[in-house]
């Protein structure tokens, strides 16, 4: 037993390390190659941070071949990435960040918020219908991902800010962000199988495993960038890395389908994972309204209302699942 929680905490440390790294690199590359920092916070950096889901759910879909492992990872993922909004307003308490947000903060959480939902209402109707092997269902959340992104993309403008990393060398850090990314890839394809030995040994549900332990550690680099884009007061970067990365994260289901070659992944998921989406749901709807209201009352001065909401409904999950 003890090997297994030491073969997890070293790939708990490895993901933070190059997750860390490689989202350094894909910052630096994106200056060099002048794009917004919006573009960075809600596509480029959400994907790179999301490497360790992807390359998770693909392997849990294709070697593990367990549709509980992969779909609980991603809807686990989403849960925590929400749960970080309320790490950040505890930890930066003396500042608000509804406040200081921008228009084109709100539009991805509301479009995190239909991608969640239609994930779950995939996992609730057990849809048999598919297309080359690909659930009906997934293919809708992926079109639905695509037409989102232009929206994104037409309502955020690229503007070339001043350099901040002036002494960095381009080609050094694209090779850097090749290795980790290959390392966060290899980490991804090996978690599925530490995370089956933990729900055997344990004697947990594969679900449970998926949306607690899995999540966390493939979550892992969007806390490490979320803290640190927030002690600098990016708050905007912060916002829309969580937004993107969930966006991204529900994206990932229909590549999973694809490599799910048992059947259709959302119908052969656990009823449990519905839960688990209505929860996401309403985290990110949470978020979404405090977004638009700009929300301004703290507890005491100290934390909002809304990450107190957010913490309890991260512990129902937990309990839901156990």
């Amino acid at each position: 037993m003890l090997v297994i929680w030491a073969k997890f905490i070293a790939l708990l440390i490895l993901v933070y390390i190059f997750g860390t790294q490689v989202t350094k690199s894909a910052d630096i590359i994106a200056e060099k190659k002048n794009l917004a920092r919006a573009f960075m916070g809600v596509v480029f950096i959400s994907m790179i941070t999301s490497f360790p889901e992807l390359f998770t759910g693909i392997s849990a879909a294709a070697i593990v071949e367990s549709a509980d492992l992969a779909v609980g990872e991603i809807i686990g993922s989403c849960v925590f990435n929400l749960f970080i909004i309320a790490i950040i307003d505890v930890i930066f308490r003396k500042k608000n960040f509804y406040i200081n947000r921008k228009k084109g903060d709100i539009f991805p959480f509301g479009f995190s918020f239909i991608m969640v939902g239609l994930l779950t209402l995939g996992l609730s109707l057990n849809l048999s219908q598919k297309i080359l092997n690909v659930g009906v269902f997934s293919i809708i959340i992926f079109i639905f991902y695509i037409v989102f992104l232009r929206i994104l993309f037409k309502e955020r403008k690229i503007t070339v800010k001043n350099e901040i990393y002036e002494d960095k060398n381009l080609k050094a850090e694209i090779v850097k962000f090749v290795i980790s990314a290959l390392i966060i890839i290899g980490i991804g394809i090996y978690l599925p199988v530490v995370g089956k030995e933990i729900a055997q040994v344990m004697n947990w549900s594969e679900s449970f495993v998926g949306v607690i332990f899995l999540a966390f550690v493939t979550s892992f680099p969007e806390l490490v960038v979320s803290i640190s884009a927030a002690r600098i007061g990016a708050f905007d970067m912060f916002i829309g890395n969580i937004a993107g990365s969930n966006l991204f994260n529900i994206a990932i289901i229909f590549i999973v389908d694809i490599f799910y070659l048992k059947g259709i992944i959302l119908s052969d998921a656990s009823p449990i994972n519905v839960s688990c989406g209505i929860i996401a749901m309403i985290m990110n709807f949470i978020v979404f309204f405090a977004l638009v209201r700009s929300s301004r009352y703290k507890i005491l001065n100290l934390v909002s209302i809304n990450a107190i909401l957010l913490i309890i409904l991260y512990i129902l999950n937990f309990i839901v699942l156990f």
